[in-house]
């Protein structure tokens, strides 16, 4: 899903939803109020609505909806390449 630039905010705390989709939220407080397992991690990167977002090159940026499963794999709802500093921040909740 396409985001616009203005809704991008840098730097965050992110967690794994009751789905284990990756989310972001501004505060730490924040994200482990809705943080399932009470596990947060500090995350540097652009985020918008919710989600790890990263640059389309026209100005937008695209949101990323990441899956960690069991077995330590990392999948995008959309088949877009999972960033290899996002990959490292969503495993480190596993």
């Amino acid at each position: 899903m396409s985001t616009e630039a203005s809704a991008v905010r840098n730097g965050g705390y992110g967690y794994l939803g009751t789905d284990n989709i990756f989310k972001v939220a501004n505060t730490e407080a924040e994200a482990l109020k809705y943080s399932p397992t009470g596990k947060v991690v500090s995350f540097a990167g652009p985020h918008a609505y919710g989600n790890p977002v990263v640059p389309t090159g026209t100005g937008e940026y695209d949101q990323l909806a990441i899956k960690l499963h069991a077995d330590g794999s990392l999948t995008e709802s959309e088949g877009f390449t999972i960033p290899a500093h996002i990959a490292k921040v969503v495993k480190e909740l596993q």
